[in-house]
């Protein structure tokens, strides 16, 4: 991704009933040199344009993308603003194909964190973002980032936008505000996404993964015919899950296990805010989550990246969870509403491409 200077867009603060509001994109003052595009070597196109927006008088972001499998693309936007104090980011979004956009922003610091979010293919729709649940970049460091810190989402640089939809689409993205209010503030969490204790709920833990119960009869692999491969052990006893795997460009791999303890009853997260994991790796990797609903549904998230250096505790605020836009267990009842009173499955799928050994502890809801 570039590193790229240019004049920025000043952010319209709001006050409204007490909670943040702050336009930080509105696509009419760019000037030049403070968008473009990014894009892999291996046949990708990219190209943007500015049009009228989701109502009138608002404009909006165009992105045309021919995306090559296992490719990238993307477009930078300067913009500048305090948006430490939100905890959203929302925006009406437009789209001709369903899929992923991964939203990159610079923090205070230069550093650069990043997070997805599913859409649907037709007309305008809203989007909401949780700020939590941005991560570390775990593939990208820009050149003047300032490493060792914590997130710090007070001053704002690069917005940018990356579709994920493999082929040709068409998404156009409307007004971007940060709103809300935030839990805790995004400078008590660590640079590896690890959150702050601060905005911990109080109440009881939920077990959702308990190594010392994983079979061959309650857990199993699977990966892509592309070359990927996943392999775990866990010993009767265990107190933790040893994961080797090697994830290709472009490809998939994973685990599925049991979500609870020594029987299929299930895992009761409907009040839990939060999933934490305890992982163990040698370098920074991004794990990705799937949780299998009361209706059958799969949700999926992205855990925040580890640091690589020994056990640590990861998490991933709940409200992250999305329908998985990938795949639908054949039992799933389609259009239900979120339901997670009884999650019977969960899922490891590393996100981070290449050859890592890592060790999966415990994993509990709150």
């Amino acid at each position: 991704m570039k590193k790229l200077t240019g004049v920025g867009l000043a952010a319209l603060m709001l006050q409204a009933s007490g909670a943040f509001a702050a336009v930080i994109q509105d696509w009419s003052s760019l000037g030049p040199g403070a968008a473009g595009t990014y894009n892999d070597s291996n046949g990708t196109k990219v190209d943007f344009s500015f049009e009228d927006g989701p109502t009138a008088g608002t404009k909006a972001l165009k992105i045309t993308t021919n995306l090559v499998s296992g490719g990238y693309a993307g477009i930078y936007t300067n913009t500048s603003g305090d948006i430490s104090k939100a905890a959203n980011l929302v925006f009406m979004v437009k789209s001709s194909a369903a899929g992923d956009i991964q939203l990159a922003i610079k923090d205070a610091f230069n550093v650069q964190y990043i997070e997805k979010v599913t859409i649907v293919a037709g007309d305008w729709a809203p989007v909401t973002v949780s700020l939590a649940a941005f991560i570390k970049d775990p593939y990208y460091t820009p050149p003047d980032a300032i490493a060792g810190h914590p997130m710090d989402f007070s001053k704002i640089s690069n917005l940018n936008f990356s579709p994920q939809m493999t082929g040709a689409s068409v998404v156009e993205i409307g007004p971007i505000e940060a709103s809300g209010t935030a839990s805790a503030s995004p400078a008590s969490s660590s640079s590896s996404g690890s959150a702050a204790a601060s905005s911990a709920p109080s109440g009881p833990a939920v077990q959702v993964l308990d190594p010392s119960t994983i079979d061959a009869k309650s857990a199993g692999t699977f990966q892509d015919s592309q070359g990927s491969s996943f392999t775990f052990t866990a010993a009767a006893g265990a107190k933790y899950l040893s994961i080797t795997y090697e994830l290709k460009q472009g490809g998939y791999c994973g685990m599925w296990c049991r979500a609870g303890g020594a029987d299929w009853s299930g895992a009761n997260l409907a009040g839990a805010q939060t999933l934490s994991l305890q992982v163990y790796s040698k370098a920074p990797v991004v794990l990705g989550i799937a949780l299998k609903d009361k209706n059958n549904n799969q949700y999926v998230a992205d855990s925040p990246s580890t640091k690589g250096s020994g056990w640590e505790t990861i998490s991933i605020p709940m409200a992250s969870f999305s329908l998985d836009p990938y795949y639908t267990p054949p039992d799933a009842i389609k259009g239900a509403p979120k339901d997670f009173s009884k999650v019977a499955t969960f899922n490891i799928q590393p996100k981070t491409v290449g050859k890592f050994t890592v060790a999966v502890s415990k994993v509990v809801a709150q």
